[in-house]
């Protein structure tokens, strides 16, 4: 492992330059378990236990997340396929006081802008705006977060993720 690149990468706390008001991924700084539910809502829902971890990043101005589902241990355990194994770069702007996002994963990249709606945070695809992403419920210990999908005209859940922080 390059100690270097990890010690350059992650910061131990926010940039004194960020607006604290502006600090919206802050509370998910940590490990959490999900439960993650694709297709949900129909006869092609399936469940799988995951993890995702959240770090400060690039001296301070970044948040950046690993999402893993099936969790490593899940995927050893059980052998079970692989279904997203990904990462999540959001960096404070302070030239127009928002976030710029960025998401990939295995043959699949997403560029997103966050906005605050009534309690939540909700990130939505910039080039087509046929996706959002939207975080709620959001506790010290626990939140919710669902992707939803634009199909013939109507708002669509496609994945259901409830996480617990680890002890």
């Amino acid at each position: 492992m390059n100690n270097t690149f990890c010690e350059a990468l992650i910061s131990s706390d926010i940039n004194s330059a960020m607006p604290e008001d502006m600090d919206w991924f802050g509370n998910f700084i940590g490990e959490w378990d999900i439960v993650w539910k694709e297709n949900f809502g129909t006869k092609d829902e399936t469940t799988q236990k995951g993890e995702w971890i959240f770090s400060r990043v690039l001296n301070g101005f970044g948040i950046q997340d690993l999402f893993i589902v099936p969790s490593r241990e899940e995927r050893i355990k059980l052998n079970k396929p692989n279904a997203e194994y990904g990462t999540t770069i959001r960096m404070y702007n302070p030239m127009g006081n928002n976030w710029e996002i960025y998401y990939t994963c295995l043959g699949e990249y997403n560029r997103l802008s966050a906005q605050k709606e009534d309690g939540r945070i909700v990130l939505t695809e910039k080039t087509s705006g046929y996706m959002k992403w939207i975080f709620s419920e959001v506790k010290e210990d626990s939140f919710h977060w669902e992707n939803w999908m634009l199909e013939n005209g109507e708002w669509v859940v496609k994945c259901d993720c409830r996480a617990t922080r680890r002890k």
